[in-house]
């Protein structure tokens, strides 16, 4: 009896559990009412901050930072505030549309075209932006998110509840005038980045480093003694291979990795850039055709006045020095004009000389035949018969990787030419070489020593192979 009252008992209560269960289960809420309370519980969560949220914005691991405000609200719009300066401003500030999806995890998404989307579109949308971002966890009052297109590592963003001053940080003027410095740049394959002359005023000392102003990244070049390429050349000088990414912020602009410079002994930490006093009245780096660049004054804290200002002075392009043995040359595809076009397949190249396949540049050449500095040309017939066409050239200066040069009414012909092949020959050169200034850097490439040639003058530009 004992055991059959214990058996009912335990019958007893398995029911009311079981009871209990049912119930509570038919008071769950259904899969779809679960989903739209965690879709209005990041709308509610990314609505409540007061100043909206601040994103300290890097796209990917090897970029700067962009300073992004955003304000939602519950209709649906969001307006986005940021340092982004291209097209003319129009990213400084956009109304734009977003929605809130629920797919394997909440995702938030910005429908219309918007900063966010420019910068995904970047470099062939290589550049590592985005514009939908799965939401990951709270983090005290942060919502962290993270990128739903990046392929690998996705980028992490950290939407940070904005302080009633976030706007007055945004340097939307010092971001516009660091545009300036692209002015005079090379575009052939991404082109060179602006460099930059970072000069110490108070310790008669100057920097250079390359800007991408479009991924916000610095890479140091060379140290030295002085204010002008002269100056530094003629002191000892120090390789600098330090590389950092930068943001801008408060009209000063920030390395997210600080650099330190050593110059005869001196340490010079360089951690942030104070800049007040912009104008466009810098070098113009032609003397025939003279184009002011940009000028930048301010202060290093710990290390004094500053002036930041344009320059061409890359290192490697110290390697390109006289060849006495053989000519530098290149496909004469590898000549371009301002409107990155090259001359061989629509300009001038073309219409003198379709059968040119080489472009040569005699630079100290030891011949019998050839004039030592000459450029011009290699044709070549049907029957692979070949000729050469050169004009003469006097040096007038080298400085660093500067090259200045003068042509010469004086030819050189492996063949006799016809009237109009000579005068093609001069008005062609003439286009080319207008003005006379090159500025060379050297170009990485897989085994070969290939180098840049820009003229300041025209922005044509020329690649030589060694």
């Amino acid at each position: 009896m004992k055991i059959e009252k214990i058996l009912i008992g335990c019958f007893y209560v398995f029911a009311l559990v079981l009871s209990a269960c049912e119930s509570d289960d038919d008071n769950l809420p259904s899969v779809e009412e679960r989903v739209a309370n965690a879709v209005d519980d990041l709308r509610g969560d990314l609505t409540e901050p007061t100043n909206g949220w601040r994103l300290d914005y890097q796209p990917a691991p090897g970029t700067g930072l962009f300073y992004i405000l955003l304000d939602f609200d519950d209709d649906g719009q969001v307006t986005i505030k940021s340092d982004v300066p291209d097209s003319n401003g129009e990213f400084f500030e956009q109304t734009i549309t977003y929605r809130i999806d629920n797919g394997l995890a909440l995702e938030l998404i910005l429908e219309t075209y918007g900063v966010f989307h420019y910068l995904f579109e970047k470099d062939q949308s290589s550049f590592g932006g985005e514009f939908e971002f799965l939401f990951e966890n709270e983090a005290g009052d942060d919502l962290v998110f993270r990128s739903k297109s990046d392929v690998g590592n996705s980028t992490r963003l950290v939407f940070t509840p904005a302080t009633s001053d976030a706007e007055s940080l945004l340097s939307r003027e010092l971001a516009t005038n660091f545009a300036e410095f692209n002015t005079l740049n090379s575009q052939i394959f991404g082109g060179d980045p602006p460099v930059q002359q970072l000069i110490l005023m108070d310790n008669n000392v100057s920097i250079f480093w390359s800007i991408d102003l479009e991924g916000r990244v610095i890479q140091f070049d060379l140290a030295g003694t002085g204010t002008t390429i002269e100056e530094v050349l003629q002191n000892n000088t120090v390789a600098l291979s330090h590389t950092t990414g930068y943001s801008f912020l408060d009209e000063k602009l920030i390395l997210i990795d600080p650099a330190t410079v050593t110059v005869n002994g001196e340490q010079f930490n360089i951690n942030e850039l104070e800049l007040a006093d912009f104008s466009v009245d810098g070098e113009a780096f032609c003397d025939s055709d003279p184009v002011p660049t940009a000028v930048y004054n301010g202060s290093i804290e710990g290390v004094g006045s500053i002036r930041l200002q344009r320059s061409f002075f890359d290192s490697g392009g110290l390697n390109f020095q006289p060849m006495t043995d053989v000519p530098y040359s290149v496909n004469v595809i590898f000549v371009f004009d301002a409107a990155a076009r090259s001359l061989a397949e629509e300009g001038s190249i073309f219409l003198g000389f379709p059968d040119a396949v080489a472009f040569v540049f005699n630079f100290g050449l030891v011949s019998d035949t050839e004039p030592a500095n000459a450029v011009g040309f290699i044709l070549e017939d049907d029957q692979g018969n070949r000729k050469t066409y050169l004009r003469e050239f006097e040096v007038l200066s080298i400085l660093g990787n500067e090259l200045e040069i003068n042509l010469l009414d004086s030819f050189y012909y492996s063949d006799t030419p016809t009237a109009a092949e000579e005068e093609d020959l001069e008005e062609i050169t003439n286009e080319i070489f207008q003005g006379g200034t090159l500025h060379v850097s050297d170009l990485p490439a897989d085994g070969l020593d290939v180098f840049r040639l820009f003229n300041t003058c025209n922005q044509y530009e020329i690649f030589l192979v060694r």
